[in-house]
């Protein structure tokens, strides 16, 4: 957490602010508080100045912090409101320009602080955290691959269920318990098993409908390990598929690997965009493909930076990023293939490559 503490600070500088605050309110989901502090509960505020930070909670919170929190110095707001513990502590350090991230600490919380003090400045800078945690430390990094190691051992322990018959919810459930048999601390997100048709839909959720021969089946899922995902997807075969399947489902892969490639430092990352929707029109399967190729993954499953075809800013090393080209299309299914790769001074390293991506057939 220091090194991410140490990132704000220099921003203070930058900007010649005195202090950024953070509020984390009940339910906000926001994962910048813990990204900075290492803090897990909700309602509270954290305020970092050039020298120090300081957490503010309430007692339901205030063991859970002072041991999650290391050095950072955690302070009990008692009876008082945030707002007048905020106002009594701010005027004594003579806290006077507040840098916030507004797409985190809300206008109601801003107006909130400035009726209590009225001569205090409020810097706006929108999407600061997430700037911030587009590039990995090495410890976020051995995080997410423990993330996809889960997921990538999960996902080989459900082969065998994969077979005609099986309801998408069971797979779904199934994955889930096997993500959690193999050291996951939570799932990244909802999985998506979207067989035959239904893998026309990109975000399809997993229904009673059975698995048949000669479908093809979605398999869309991520593992959580100590508040960092996984995201990988695989399509599998039930049985002999049609050329027609055959030859998307290698278009796909095609578009896929062209992608991976080309993911380096300093590349835009339109071009991994525009790389696999290359390929695919090539195939003629272009205009199926409907979402961008990817984005960044870390506390949370979409991150920046952006990988579309309108995406502004070039890789950086230590980025983790998907790439997941896909084709969908109505009435006869759809077929998505998703690898999540560190981004490095002259390639990129694969987290889920240790899962087959050539045709499995079940």
């Amino acid at each position: 957490m220091k090194e991410h503490l140490l990132k704000i600070k220099k921003i203070l500088r930058e900007k010649d602010a005195d202090a950024f605050w953070l509020a984390n309110l009940e339910k906000s989901g926001q994962p910048g508080t813990q990204y900075l502090s290492g803090f897990t509960g909700s309602d509270s505020h954290l305020v970092v100045t050039k020298n120090n930070a300081t957490l503010l909670t309430d007692g339901r919170y205030l063991k859970t912090a002072k041991i999650e929190v290391g050095e950072i110095e955690v302070i009990d707001v008692g009876k008082l409101t945030f707002g007048d513990f905020i106002k009594v502590n701010l005027s004594k350090k003579s806290l006077k320009k507040i840098l916030i991230d507004g797409s985190l600490t809300s206008f109601s919380s801003v107006e909130k602080i400035k009726e209590k003090i009225s001569d205090i400045e409020i810097i706006n800078n929108n999407d600061l955290l997430k700037e911030i945690r587009r590039i990995k430390t090495q410890e976020e990094i051995k995080l997410l691959q423990k993330a996809a190691e889960i997921s990538c051992l999960a996902f080989k322990k459900l082969l065998p269920f994969i077979k005609v018959g099986v309801s998408e919810i069971y797979l779904a459930k199934k994955l889930e318990s096997l993500l959690f048999e193999c050291g996951a601390e939570g799932l990244a997100f909802n999985p998506i098993i979207a067989s035959g048709k239904n893998g026309a839909l990109p975000h399809a959720t997993p229904s009673e409908k059975k698995l048949e021969k000669g479908e093809l089946v979605v398999i869309d899922f991520g593992a959580s390990y100590k508040s960092y995902v996984s995201d990988m997807t695989r399509t599998i075969a039930v049985g002999k598929i049609s050329p027609t399947l055959t030859k998307i489902y290698n278009s796909v892969l095609e578009a896929q690997e062209s992608g991976c490639k080309i993911i380096r430092s300093g590349i835009q990352a339109s071009d991994v965009d525009k790389v696999c929707r290359k390929i695919l029109t090539k195939h003629d399967l272009e205009k199926y493909f409907i979402h961008s190729t990817g984005h960044g993954i870390g506390m949370e499953v979409h991150e920046l930076p952006s990988i579309s075809s309108n995406a502004s800013s070039k890789l950086k090393t230590g980025e983790v990023i998907t790439c997941e080209p896909g084709v969908y299309i109505n009435d006869l299914g759809g077929v998505r293939i998703e690898d999540s790769l560190i981004v490095t001074k002259n390639g990129s390293l694969n987290l889920t490559n240790n899962v087959e991506k050539k045709l499995i057939v079940m």
